[in-house]
């Protein structure tokens, strides 16, 4: 009697059905070099914050956020010509390592270490700015006059493509100006700049109510129709505005050796000059190149050689926890090439900046 065989399962171990391994191994390994990265770098940015306690016993009783680097000149010699940036917005809320001052700290700590050096025989203000803030411009250009006083080192400004309004501000501390032919310059001028969009609300059905203490208390608020801005508020708005100018006059008249009377009747209105219309002018001592205020520095401080030097920020904790607060940078002025993000001017807040550089 023929039997038929029984039919056996397929084996497990001959079977091509059989599932993948998963790569629990590459796994592992890719996060274990994660973490070793990120220890890395932490231990970096520690070790970075040590690099800075020296400082916390310098005779200033004050402790700097930054250290020197040379960055040209004549690398044997031992006199040095400090050269200290003023670069975009001018802007206490621009970014900073020194202080809540931002990086209008950050320059009055460059100043100050360098009018604590001896062997800082001149200081170069490297200027691109289109201006900024009023009060952040003039903070800037006092500290300016007072590590002259202190140090005894002439100061020389050296203008590159845009140094307008508040950058112009800030070099009328210097005791000369050079500018490049091609530089944008001057703007001597103060600008309150609002937004109204009560108009935009009524559109939507949108109505502002209002309690104040005092007729002033709302001045020139967006909110208001336009009709409802009185004469007496714009009257108070340009008070304001001119007296800032009247500042800025006075320190251009001051810095360049010119009547005010003159100034406010002639080319303080505003404008832009080119550098060579500045030359023209006498709002600039030189037409050159950065070697050119190089060279004149020497010439002030009656030196033959110098090293060229910078101060760059140390890494500190401050620092790092920065990199994870939220801010209102970067930001980036219309017409102003900068990898800052997008700006436009704060209600309320007045500017030594061109018209140009409001939409």
């Amino acid at each position: 009697m023929n039997e038929t065989p029984p039919i056996l399962p397929p084996s497990s171990t001959t079977s091509s059905s059989a599932p993948r391994r998963r790569p629990w191994g590459w796994i592992a390994l890719a996060i274990t070099a994660a973490a070793l990265l990120a220890v890395s770098l932490l231990g970096n940015a520690l070790l970075g914050s040590l690099v800075t306690l020296p400082s916390l016993f310098e005779d200033d009783s004050r402790a700097t956020m930054f250290r020197e680097t040379r960055i040209g000149g004549d690398a044997g010699a031992k006199e040095k010509i400090a050269v200290i940036y003023v670069q975009d917005l001018i802007s206490f809320s621009a970014p900073g390592s020194s202080g809540e001052e931002g990086m209008v700290g950050d320059i009055k700590e460059q100043l100050a270490k360098a009018s604590r050096d001896e062997a800082v025989k001149a200081i170069i203000i490297a200027i691109d700015s289109p201006g900024g803030e009023v009060t952040a411009s003039d903070v800037i250009h006092h500290a300016i006059i007072s590590a002259k006083k202190k140090s005894g080192a002439p100061v020389v400004a050296s203008l590159g493509p845009l140094a307008a309004s508040g950058g112009y501000y800030v070099a009328t501390a210097a005791d000369w100006i050079v500018a490049h032919r091609t530089t944008l310059t001057g703007s001597i001028g103060v600008i309150f700049h609002l937004w109204n969009y009560r108009g935009l609300m009524d559109k939507v059905g949108v109505k502002p109510i209002i309690y104040k203490s005092g007729k002033m208390k709302d001045m020139l608020s967006p909110e208001k129709q336009e009709s409802e801005i009185t004469a007496e508020e714009k009257e108070v708005a340009q008070r304001l505005v001119m007296s800032d100018y009247d500042r800025f006059i006075e320190v251009v008249a001051e810095g360049r050796r010119m009547k005010a009377a003159e100034l406010k009747a002639g080319l303080a209105d505003g404008r832009v000059l080119s550098g060579a219309e500045a030359l023209e002018n006498k709002f600039v001592d030189q037409l050159g190149y950065f070697e050119d205020a190089v060279a004149k520095a020497k010439s002030l401080a009656k030196i033959e050689q110098a090293r060229l030097v910078k101060y760059e920020a140390l890494w500190s904790m401050r620092k790092l926890l920065s990199l994870f607060a939220e801010s209102r940078w970067p930001l980036k002025l219309p017409g102003l090439t900068t990898a800052r993000g997008d700006f436009r001017l704060e209600n309320g807040r007045f500017y030594y900046l061109p018209g140009g550089w409001l939409e």
